[in-house]
């Protein structure tokens, strides 16, 4: 058994598609399935069930997957040892995040590659927390960045950030442009636009807003965060937003709401000895959140 066997395995697993982990992998189609082919004839057992809708392991196939992550993760982890000792730092990071969090991930991502060139990184977005921490649960993923309020037991967790509900209202509608506070009392009558029911963020509001027992007026769902607050500035409605630091948008007014509801975003990861690649991203990421690198 190769590496690299181990390698497609957990690709076309991940990926499942031949087409899709050849690319990841930098193979070609064929090169790719000669490798499977050959480790299952090795091991002499089938991993994959092949179909036109694409391929999904067979239960000797998902038996196998788990360890062969930790294969990698092994080896990963000894050739950034190796790199540690010669004084450079290489590898390969994948990294997850929520879309929905305030925490300006480009400008981290950014620092990163800049102070960690000899990093591959690969990313994930999903649209919920709950996606993040199970990519990284599963070791699909290295480390991610996600509300952790609500984080599972099977991953590591550091906070970094606090991120505050605050409305984010049309200028044009702002009619007490003095008044920098708002009750969450009156946000009632306000025209809303909402995260989608069923995603954590929409939990999260749904609850808050029966502690306080008020109903709010969503008028609209969007889950994409950016877009919401390009409606906001276009009149649409107003966007009940998470922030982690003040966000300032021509022709949007933001006013803080009255009790403050905050959570916490982190950093997560999953327990066990962490490679070189993962603790430079974490050291990162705790710098933005101590203001080091704004």
């Amino acid at each position: 058994m190769e590496l690299q066997q181990v390698r497609s395995l957990v690709a076309v697993a991940e990926h499942r598609s031949f087409t899709k982990a050849a690319a990841v992998l930098h193979v070609t189609q064929s090169s790719l399935s000669h490798s499977i082919a050959k480790l299952e004839a090795e091991i002499g057992l089938r991993l994959f069930h092949r179909t036109r809708y694409g391929v999904t392991l067979t239960s000797d196939g998902e038996t196998l997957l788990e360890p062969g992550r930790r294969i990698l993760q092994d080896f990963d982890l000894f050739d950034e040892s190796v790199s540690g000792i010669r004084g450079t730092t290489l590898g390969r990071l994948r990294l997850v995040y929520s879309q929905t969090i305030s925490v300006p991930t480009e400008d981290i991502i950014s620092d990163f590659t800049r102070r960690y060139p000899g990093i591959r990184l690969q990313i994930w977005a999903p649209r919920d927390d709950a996606d993040v921490f199970d990519l990284v649960e599963t070791g699909v993923c290295d480390v991610g960045l996600a509300r952790i309020d609500e984080a599972p037991a099977g991953v590591d967790i550091e906070a970094i950030a606090a991120e505050t509900l605050v409305l984010l209202l049309p200028q044009s509608c702002d009619s007490e442009p003095d008044r920098t506070d708002l009750p969450w009392e009156d946000l009632s009558d306000v025209p809303l636009i909402v995260p989608p029911a069923g995603s954590a963020s929409r939990r999260r509001l749904d609850r808050f807003s029966a502690q306080i027992g008020i109903t709010v007026n969503a008028v609209l769902e969007n889950e994409n965060r950016w877009m919401s607050i390009k409606l906001v500035r276009s009149g649409v409605a107003a966007f009940l937003a998470s922030q982690a630091s003040e966000i300032i948008v021509p022709g949007v007014v933001q006013k803080r709401l009255v009790p403050t509801e905050t959570s916490e975003v982190g950093i997560v990861t999953r327990p066990g000895l962490p490679t070189l690649a993962t603790s430079a991203f974490a050291e990162v990421a705790r710098d933005w959140g101590s203001g080091r690198n704004r």
